[in-house]
């Protein structure tokens, strides 16, 4: 703040005054006052047009007002202005991201490690979108990249645990979760991470206690009551299962598995009845989604409870 009142100060002594102005909106920003950041690199860039790092920086102030597409804008300018700015290449990379263009965000990291090939923040980014197209191998290789340049944060092996978890590297996985944790994660993702793979190893009860970690810290995430569901359901734990089940579904209401894993645990407790209308929802839902792989197994047991009734 106080900080604040001396560019104040410098702006109320020289109106036209840009680089104030940039370094006001700097400040706003490391307070989360983005529309005033925004605010701030306005009036810098119309005092000093050619300005990159401004540009810069109000992409940012966008991006965390949702303006993807505006920030991006603002990255272009920025590397017009400034082609070699590897910050802007990543920034521009995290908005198309953002976006859901994963390819075009590769590129943008791409030519940022090849400016700065000590820049581990682009690594990590670079690894998130080729995790986010499903190259996992790849992913893994850039967070390791990330990390060997000194990235140390609980987000990076968080994401390595979640990509080595769906190779099926459990074990590698929960070593990259207990790292995020140790390091400092207060994030209920690592803790329902962790459960997960834990589970996938067959240490339900430690999975178990990872899930009820995970929920104390966020009560409204309904894949951590689907996957502490799944735990109670092989421990035996059925009607708690179900009622791990039946909170996914309302917050998540068209959430096939978890209709598909709760028939099942109905199924165990003899109820065939509520088995097969969950199957039926499942299958419905399934469909809906395009996941053929689930409405086909759904299908399948379905017809199986109909045939052991006949």
């Amino acid at each position: 703040m106080e900080a604040i009142a001396d560019y104040d100060e410098a702006i109320r002594l020289k109106p036209a005054f840009p680089d104030a102005y940039y370094n006001r909106g700097v400040a706003k920003a490391k307070l989360g006052q983005h529309r005033e950041a925004l605010a701030d690199y306005d009036k810098a860039i119309r005092f000093k047009p050619e300005y990159p790092e401004a540009y810069g920086n109000r992409g940012v102030a966008k991006g965390d007002l949702d303006q993807h597409q505006e920030a991006i804008a603002d990255y272009n300018e920025a590397i017009r202005l400034k082609p070699e700015y590897p910050i802007a290449y990543n920034n521009r990379g995290i908005a198309k991201g953002n976006l859901g263009q994963y390819h075009e965000a590769i590129a943008d990291y791409d030519e940022a490690i090849k400016i700065n090939p000590a820049f581990p923040e682009a690594y990590y980014n670079r690894g998130g979108a080729k995790g986010d197209l499903g190259q996992y191998h790849e992913a893994i290789a850039d967070y390791d990249v990330a990390i060997g340049l000194k990235l140390e944060t609980p987000d990076v092996y968080n994401r390595r645990g979640a990509a080595k978890d769906i190779l099926g590297l459990h074990r590698e996985a929960i070593a990259d979760f207990d790292v995020a944790i140790r390091i400092g994660s207060g994030n209920p993702d690592t803790y329902s991470r962790r459960g997960t793979a834990k589970g996938n190893l067959g240490q339900h009860r430690e999975a178990l206690a990872d899930l009820d970690e995970a929920i104390r810290l966020d009560r409204d995430d309904p894949e951590t009551y689907y996957n502490r569901g799944n735990a109670k359901c092989n421990l035996g734990q059925y009607h708690e299962a179900i009622a791990d089940y039946d909170v996914a579904i309302r917050l998540k209401p068209e959430y096939p598995e978890a209709y598909h894993n709760r028939a099942i645990a109905k199924l165990r407790l003899g109820d065939a009845d509520a088995a097969r209308q969950d199957f039926r929802t499942a299958i419905k839902l399934a469909e809906k989604a395009n996941d053929e792989n689930l409405a086909d197994k759904t299908r399948r047991a379905l017809d199986s409870l109909n045939g052991n009734d006949a």
